[in-house]
């Protein structure tokens, strides 16, 4: 899955600055929309029904800020394995952290609505008191994704700037500006490239071990915990593969609707197919780890791990349960088998949408059970704030494209400026 054996797509380094101004400016709007209908239906929710409201806002924040830290995750683990597959995509998969500053906000605002999602607040089990103490969750989720998030726009930044410092006499205005302050003491492109080269050597394998590890917290705290009495030791591995197969799902998307324009040379199908293999891939392996689960819980029969899967297979939920096995498993792991279904945009963004909204429903499966054992919480509150924290995530995303080069060149795909500099100083024959 890497582009060795290829020649490299290229690009000119004017269109990519001329992209920046043609990102769409209707689809920006509705995000900001959405991001205040998100805003409205929360304040209407907390005022009428809180613990809906504050539910769904945890798991909505969940699945949008794991997606975010998962695409600096795909990043890192491309960048340590030497991949080339997503040399032309990469830029995508970085934009997702433009979220993040937002993320920690929204994250600050829900340790104030604690009490409303978990029980544990009011009435900590005797065994997990110390652990389960607001006080003591609160200072580790500040400071354990301040770290995360820290890293994550940490090897962006070192992505980013080789190409901000090479585009920034090309560029004018508020972005001129904005460059000059990300390369403030600029050395020279090549200088500047093996230093960020050397940098995000660095930095890439120790951010996967950060997300292995503050994701876990991160599972453990926002997640299983809304059953204080259920755990599982495999539960975390579960919610940080989730996150990074919603990072695949939305690079796809993203990549097949953006390369519809000036990027569909630099991004030829053959790049589709890769990513696509890679949704597929984890796809299977999400499904892997919640059998893995769901085989020892029902083996074992015990009643505290069981309570916590019937509620969620049986009864109210069941419908919701079957939903999400067919949207992350069953219709990608069949659209995504053939060849031409992962090279076709068309097909290849139905699929990765359809498992991004599963992603979405079992984020609800995992939340809602334990608050709303009767029915299922999915009404106006929780699509309005549905709607709400995705605007302001696609907000974000759209902002970052808007700012910087979507596509990356100075350690990522050459520029016919590039070639030429290149058949000027050795000839022909190299270039």
């Amino acid at each position: 899955m890497s582009g060795h054996g290829h020649d490299l797509p290229r690009i000119k380094e004017s269109e990519l600055v001329a992209s920046m101004d043609e990102r769409p400016r209707g689809a920006f709007a509705a995000s900001v929309l959405l991001c205040l209908l998100g805003v409205a239906g929360f304040i209407a929710g907390v005022l009428s029904e809180p613990d809906r409201a504050w539910t769904a806002l945890v798991w909505n924040w969940s699945l949008w800020s794991g997606i975010a830290v998962g695409g600096a995750a795909l990043v890192a683990a491309a960048t340590t394995a030497y991949g080339q597959w997503l040399r032309p995509m990469r830029r995508f998969a970085e934009g997702l952290t433009a979220f993040l500053p937002a993320s920690y906000l929204i994250m600050i605002l829900l340790l104030f609505g604690l009490p409303h999602v978990y029980e544990w607040v009011e009435h900590p089990p005797t065994a997990k008191a110390s652990w389960l103490d607001s006080t003591f969750f609160s200072i580790r989720q500040a400071v354990g994704l301040a770290i995360l998030y820290a890293a994550a726009l940490a090897l962006v930044y070192w992505s980013l700037r080789p190409d901000l410092g090479r585009l920034r006499d090309r560029v004018s205005g508020w972005r001129r500006d904005l460059y000059d302050r990300l390369t403030a003491g600029w050395q020279g492109i090549d200088v500047e490239l093996e230093r960020s080269t050397r940098v995000r050597a660095k930095l890439a394998p120790a951010y996967a071990v950060l997300y292995a590890v503050i994701v876990t917290f991160w599972a453990w705290d926002w997640l299983m915990s809304i059953d204080p009495h259920w755990f599982s030791t495999l539960f975390p591995a579960w919610i940080f593969m989730t996150y990074f197969l919603g990072a695949i799902g939305i690079t796809a998307i993203v990549t097949c609707r953006l390369r519809s324009g000036t990027f569909r040379d630099a991004i030829p199908p053959r790049y589709l197919h890769d990513i696509a293999k890679m949704l597929f891939a984890f796809t299977v392996f999400w499904t892997y780890l919640f059998f893995a689960q769901y085989l020892v819980i029902w083996y074992g029969r015990l009643p505290e791990e069981t309570g916590f899967v019937k509620l969620r297979l049986r009864g109210a939920y069941e419908p919701v349960a079957i939903a999400v096995l067919a949207c992350v498993f069953l219709i990608p792991f069949l659209g995504l088998l053939s060849v031409r279904s992962k090279r076709t945009p068309a097909t290849l963004t139905a699929f990765a949408t359809i498992s991004v909204f599963g992603l979405w429903l079992f984020h609800l499966l995992l939340l809602a059970p334990s608050s709303f054992p009767d029915f299922i919480a999915l009404g106006w509150i929780e699509i309005l704030i549905a709607l709400g924290v995705a605007g302001t995530f696609f907000a974000c995303f759209l902002t970052f494209l808007r700012a910087f080069p979507p596509i990356a060149i100075a350690a990522g795909l050459p520029t016919d400026e590039d070639i030429e500099k290149l058949r000027r100083e050795t000839g022909p024959q190299h270039a």
